[in-house]
């Protein structure tokens, strides 16, 4: 973009004496005047859609004006300082969509922010929380493996096995001398329990109420001849806080599955 700049002083002119060859307006100085001017306007912006080059400048609007003044890069600037969004604190931050690109700053999210402190978890392992510190894990181990707790650690051990009652389970506890005849106790662990009981020589064999309500009963077998009795077995559920009892009796066997 070029700025027009007059060549002929045609006031200079007029000062000059008649018959000076000089007083006369020339044509080529006419139209070297016009050229001139010519092409200055063909340079310079439009009115309407004015493409610019360079580095154009405008008078910085007063901080706050919601006009329909161009915006300076003052402005702009000023505008984002003075709200602070260099930062989320100020942002809309349930519309932020990250879709791609690279989180500057952050390797192991930490536990305390929402992430594992991990770069990498062991495949298919369960994971297994540890207060502030990492996640940890535990890998599946032997085939037919559950996940066992010492009260401290979780490890991948073989199920346990209670010799003679052919059950696999976690632990398995006899609590034959601790569970009486007609007496009512209440599973407090919070979530059901599976008992395995056992008859002997009685007629009626034995009754087990949940709740009071009778859900099993069993009688001895007769192995044949007189006077030779064999055992009768079985295996309840008894729901997490349900009252049950054992009726009738010997109670040969009484094992819970915890």
């Amino acid at each position: 973009m070029s700025d027009y700049s007059k060549s002929t002083n045609f006031t200079t002119k007029d000062t000059l004496p008649t018959g000076n060859a000089g007083k006369i307006v020339k044509g080529t100085e006419l139209d070297t005047e016009f050229t001139a001017i010519s092409s200055a306007i063909a340079s310079k912006a439009d009115i309407s859609s004015p493409s610019l080059l360079g580095t154009p400048t405008s008078p910085t609007a007063t901080s706050g004006s919601n006009t329909t003044q161009i915006a300076n890069t003052a402005f702009v600037k000023s505008a984002i300082d003075t709200l602070g969004l260099g930062n989320m604190s100020t942002q809309a931050k349930s519309a932020v969509d990250i879709t791609g690109g690279v989180i500057v700053g952050i390797t192991d999210l930490a536990v305390a922010d929402g992430g594992t402190g991990r770069s990498t978890l062991t495949d298919k392992a369960v994971l297994i929380g540890a207060g502030t510190s990492g996640i940890n894990s535990v890998a599946p181990g032997t085939s037919g493996n559950v996940l066992k707790s010492d009260g401290t650690n979780w490890t991948s051990a073989a199920p346990a096995v209670v010799a003679g009652l052919g059950l696999n389970g976690e632990t398995w506890q006899d609590v034959t001398g601790s569970r009486s005849i007609d007496t009512n106790y209440t599973n407090t662990y919070g979530k059901p329990i599976a008992v395995i009981m056992q008859v002997g020589n009685q007629t009626n064999g034995i009754y087990v109420y949940i709740n009071d309500t009778l859900v099993i009963r069993h009688w001895y077998d007769v192995n044949g001849g007189a006077g030779q009795v064999g055992y009768s077995s079985g295996m309840i559920i008894i729901p997490a806080g349900a009252t049950y009892r054992c009726g009738n009796g010997p109670l040969r066997l009484w094992w819970e599955l915890r």
